[in-house]
């Protein structure tokens, strides 16, 4: 269940980092567009004035004025949606990695607490109780693919009848296995 957790507020982390990437991203094209269109605005002004002064020898001009300017105005619209969806996205990313932060303070905190001996104890059960169980397949499904001692298939998924054997191979060095669950991330 720790496992399962650590791994869950793992992939809220990553999908929080990536997140603020793509909104980061996406500030910077809003910004982007934001200046290109200032530009087009003032650019589009100078057209249109001169396209009224010469109204009577020019009106097709005029009409491409006004095209230009709705074509502008369409893109403003777009840049205010895109920055209301940023601001939305952002805040819930950021509400999400605020409750997910506790849990995994926690998580390490329990990970803090344990020690060889812990380790050295499971190792005599041969049934063990099924939390205790359903703990360590958690932990092999976490291990799978970084740890070579777990057995994966070729697509990098647990491949294992037994866990709670499969576990007590992963815990035959206890400080070895220790040391892998504290340099997991």
């Amino acid at each position: 269940m720790l496992g399962k957790k650590v791994k869950a507020l793992q992939d809220a982390k990553e999908k929080y980092e990536y997140g603020v990437l793509k909104i980061q991203d996406t500030q910077a094209m809003v910004a982007d567009l934001e200046a290109d269109l200032k530009v087009s605005s003032v650019e589009v002004e100078k057209i249109k004035e001169v396209a009224d002064a010469q109204a009577k020898t020019v009106g097709a001009e005029k009409e491409i004025v006004d095209a230009e300017a709705e074509k502008a105005n369409t893109e403003s619209a777009k840049c205010a949606v895109i920055a209301t969806n940023v601001a939305a996205e952002m805040a819930a990313v950021q509400k999400d990695l605020d409750a997910a932060l506790p849990a995994v303070e926690k998580a390490e905190a329990a990970l803090a607490g344990l020690n060889v001996k812990d380790f050295e104890m499971l190792k005599a059960l041969n049934n063990p109780p099924a939390a205790v169980a359903n703990t360590f397949h958690c932990v092999l499904h976490l291990l799978s693919g970084v740890s070579p001692d777990v057995p994966v298939t070729k697509t990098g998924k647990l491949n294992v009848e037994a866990p709670w054997k499969a576990s007590l191979k992963l815990m035959a060095n206890p400080n070895a296995f220790l040391a892998v669950l504290n340099g997991f991330k």
